[in-house]
């Protein structure tokens, strides 16, 4: 069953397209994956979904009694409240269909929170605070799930556990939405759909692996190491002090740990497609 439906949809910003002429569809029992680089339009696209932006053009098609979750990239809400009563606020607000009592309380020692329920809101780390926006976000047990960046700041356990009551939703009938500028190739077994969010259009990726490469860009040091041949025959620029490697997603993770351990500077990464 489709949980919603972008039909064609184009949204401008001052002039700009964040996105244009998108075409998606959510289903129940699905983890679909959207990634896309710093601006390229991921929460924006995330905002229209959740009907907090209204496109330019297009259509959003939404199931009757859709009950909608989302963890915004960044929360502007300042909430003084301390962790536990405003998550049992937000547990009274979202009514029957809410977690039970004891579900909340199991959820809150599943993400690591029970030692901050004291705390406010607003004093928490931006670590503890979106551990929070995220338990919020499925309290009201949704139907469509929209998540940006949800794991930002959290480390492997963490994420695991999210991802296991991700999980959890998915084989409950839900339909969630991951948007994320990288992803730990680990995690790719989750997800049902993935999708590549650039130059503001939205591209179904039916192999990952093959399709998804990333560019890595690492500045030289002083104690810098010749590149092996393994790693070499992946170089795209060597101009002074810069290397630009582009190689594809599976083995990411495990080209920036051999560039570091040849004392290479990593300044960052950029998504590309072939």
């Amino acid at each position: 069953m489709e949980l919603l439906t972008a039909k064609d949809l184009s949204l401008q910003n001052e002039g700009y397209f964040a996105f244009k002429h998108v075409t998606f569809s959510l289903y129940q029992n699905e983890i679909a994956y959207i990634l896309g680089d710093n601006g390229s339009g991921k929460t924006q696209f995330l905002d229209t979904l959740a009907s907090l932006k209204s496109p330019d053009s297009g259509k959003l098609e939404i199931a009757p009694k859709a009950r909608f979750g989302y963890l915004p990239q960044i929360d502007s809400e300042i909430i003084t409240k301390s962790v536990k009563k405003y998550l049992r606020d937000v547990q009274r607000l979202s009514g029957d269909l809410a977690v039970r009592d004891s579900q909340l309380k199991e959820l809150i020692t599943y993400m690591g929170m029970t030692p901050y329920l004291d705390r406010s809101v607003r004093q928490l780390s931006l670590g503890l605070k979106q551990r929070v926006g995220f338990l919020a976000a499925v309290v009201g047990h949704p139907n469509i799930l929209l998540l940006d960046e949800p794991f930002s700041f959290q480390n492997s356990e963490i994420i695991t556990n999210m991802l296991d009551i991700i999980k959890d939703l998915r084989d409950n009938n839900s339909g969630i939405v991951i948007a994320s500028t990288v992803q730990d190739d680990s995690v790719v077994n989750y997800f049902d759909s993935n999708y590549l969010l650039k130059d503001n259009k939205l591209t179904k990726v039916t192999d990952r692996n093959m399709s998804v490469h990333y560019m890595l860009i690492f500045t030289v040091t002083s104690k810098t190491m010749a590149l092996p041949s393994d790693i070499s025959r992946y170089l795209s620029v060597n101009i002074d002090n810069l290397i630009e490697l582009k190689v594809p997603m599976k083995i990411k993770d495990s080209i920036i740990k051999e560039m570091l351990e040849l004392n290479y500077n990593f300044e960052g990464a950029r998504v590309l497609e072939n």
